[in-house]
């Protein structure tokens, strides 16, 4: 199934108002000073119930749960988050390879995309239009890519936003501290205090993060047959522009959150440079 220009876009502005929706909703559970509220904290004694709603009873309490385990095994609730946040990647492993190997398909077919799109660029005529339709259809299925594969990460997305909200709901993180970092401070009131090693880690979640969106046009520079799309150019922009805010977003909320997003963004780069190597390439040199 083709999709147009105008959906195209129409699909990217709804991901990034969802994604930001995300964000600022996950953020209701702290007051306005960053305290996490009473009526949204969840600890070794808070029930496994439906009363608590759908989703916190399906995901969001188990993963907390998880987190409180773990941290129990190590002495750390900061271990706990790290080993939590590796399980969830884990488990979500064989959906995110097949959704690598798409995505990577579709970014190597790019240059051809555009020169049928040049071809039939100002024609608006509807047998232009399904000409143009039947093309890219031949060009999906000539690389055996399947328009729907690359969806199979939205099926990720409510455990991502289930393992966020754990995260930021677990009470004992804001008590808690790790290596000298009070993680339920939040990094904007320990620098404007003059707390300077909070830069470091805020530094850290920018790194990270930019790899972990980065990493896989660096990877997809192994293939022989990569070359450099309009899209994949524009894509740098806004590369940029989602590490900015996941920074921002790490300067204002608890410290136990970049030390989740730091955790996420090593684990991304480690699990496409392994799909990269193990299963695109080695399917690639058979």
């Amino acid at each position: 199934m083709y999709l147009d220009q105008r959906t195209k876009k129409f699909l990217k502005v709804f991901a990034l108002v969802a994604f930001v929706f995300v964000l600022t909703g996950c953020g209701q559970n702290l007051d306005s000073k960053g305290n996490l509220l009473a009526s949204r904290a969840i600890n070794a004694a808070t029930p496994w119930s439906l009363k608590a709603g759908f989703f916190d009873f399906i995901l969001t309490i188990p993963i907390a749960k998880g987190i409180l385990f773990i941290s129990d095994v190590f002495g750390n609730v900061a271990w706990g988050v790290v080993g939590m946040t590796t399980f969830i990647n884990l488990l979500i492993l064989p959906i995110m390879i097949k959704s690598t190997e798409s995505t990577q398909k579709m970014q190597l077919i790019q240059p051809e995309m555009e020169k049928i799109q040049r071809k039939y660029a100002g024609r608006k005529d509807q047998a232009s239009q399904m000409r143009q339709s039947a093309e890219i259809q031949a060009l999906y299925k000539k690389h055996n890519i399947s328009m729907f594969s690359s969806f199979s990460t939205f099926l990720t997305l409510p455990i991502m936003l289930a393992m966020w909200q754990a995260v930021q709901r677990i009470e004992i993180l804001y008590t808690s501290t790790l290596f000298g970092l009070n993680l339920g401070a939040t990094p904007m009131s320990q620098i404007t205090s003059g707390n300077w090693v909070y830069i470091v880690i805020v530094a850290v979640v920018g790194i990270t993060q930019y790899f972990a969106i980065e990493i896989n046009n660096i990877m997809l520079k192994r293939n022989p047959r990569y070359k450099v799309s309009k899209q994949q150019q524009s894509m740098k922009t806004m590369n940029i522009v989602m590490t900015a805010m996941i920074v921002w977003f790490a300067l204002s909320m608890p410290t136990a959150m970049s030390l989740y997003w730091i955790t996420t963004s090593l684990i991304t780069v480690i699990r496409t440079v392994y799909i990269q190597i193990y299963h695109i390439e080695k399917k690639r040199d058979k």
